[in-house]
């Protein structure tokens, strides 16, 4: 009886012992809270780094955008074009920064004119769009954009250098008393503001060219406009126009020709009266 009395004993203490060791190694609620806690800051913290960096970035990318428009149209009405273009250039607020007209031939036919615009980038896309209502056929346009926002902020960033630079040179002359320092002062100072404004001329230039858009179009006057490659007319159409098509060329062809005789009359008389002379020359010889 005492025996199974220790043994007893003994089997419950074991269970005890068992039980306790177990309780020590389950973490505790209140350790497994901390860390949750603690890595949710930290991956709030990284999405809005994320965030911040992703706007900035947005920000950046074609803030400063200098923009450049090629246009060419074909017409047979070429001062009714002329007064559209000059018109649609004033109702936008736009200007001509340089024109040029020139003949592509002497009898004065097929004129061509370019314009040099500057256009308000912000009215670009409905200059365009109205451009294309002409009464003139668009042949040809190419649209190209320059990023040029690092460049741009580059060059302010050293200007705000040079303008601290400037201030800081500035207090030194106050405080200057020897001659030398004095000259030495001025020199650096008037390089720096040398730099400053040949960097300012910079800035306003990239202005200007992101604020106006440089749009050239040119426009050729042509007696009859072909269509581009048919464009799905009908057949006996594109007979039809190729018989007005080289009706008007050899129109022009003997217009060309008239023109080239009527050149050529003073040389021919020349050429003539030589031979006629060395002719009467040799015959008297003979004689």
């Amino acid at each position: 009886m005492i025996k199974k009395h220790w043994m007893a004993i003994g089997i419950s203490m074991s269970f005890l012992m068992v039980a306790c060791s177990n309780q020590g190694n389950e973490p505790s609620e209140d350790s497994m809270a901390v860390p949750d806690q603690n890595s949710s800051v930290t991956m709030d913290s990284e999405t809005e780094e994320g965030a911040a960096s992703v706007e900035q970035s947005e920000l950046l990318i074609g803030e400063k955008v200098i923009k450049s428009v090629d246009v060419g149209y074909e017409t047979t009405d070429f001062q009714e074009s002329i007064d559209y273009i000059e018109k649609t250039i004033e109702n936008h607020g736009a200007y001509i920064e340089y024109s040029n007209e020139w003949n592509d031939s002497a009898d004065q036919q097929n004129r061509s004119l370019n314009y040099t615009l500057r256009v308000p980038t912000e009215s670009l896309d409905i200059f365009l769009d109205e451009l294309e209502e002409m009464n003139a056929y668009k042949e040809s346009e190419m649209i190209s954009s320059e990023d040029v926002t690092q460049s741009y902020h580059d060059t302010e960033a050293r200007i705000n250098v040079l303008n601290n630079k400037e201030e800081r040179l500035n207090a030194l002359l106050e405080e200057a008393e020897s001659v030398e320092a004095i000259i030495q002062i001025e020199d650096s100072l008037s390089e720096t503001i040398a730099e400053r404004e040949s960097l300012q001329s910079i800035i306003e230039n990239y202005d200007s060219l992101i604020d106006y858009t440089m749009v050239n179009v040119t426009l050729t006057e042509r007696s009859t406009i072909a269509s581009n490659g048919g464009g799905g007319r009908p057949f006996l159409e594109r007979i039809q126009e190729a018989f007005i098509n080289s009706a008007y060329a050899f129109f022009y062809f003997l217009q060309n020709v008239v023109i080239w005789v009527i050149y050529a009359i003073p040389f021919v008389l020349i050429i003539g009266i030589i031979v006629w002379i060395v002719y009467i020359v040799k015959k008297r010889k003979q004689k």
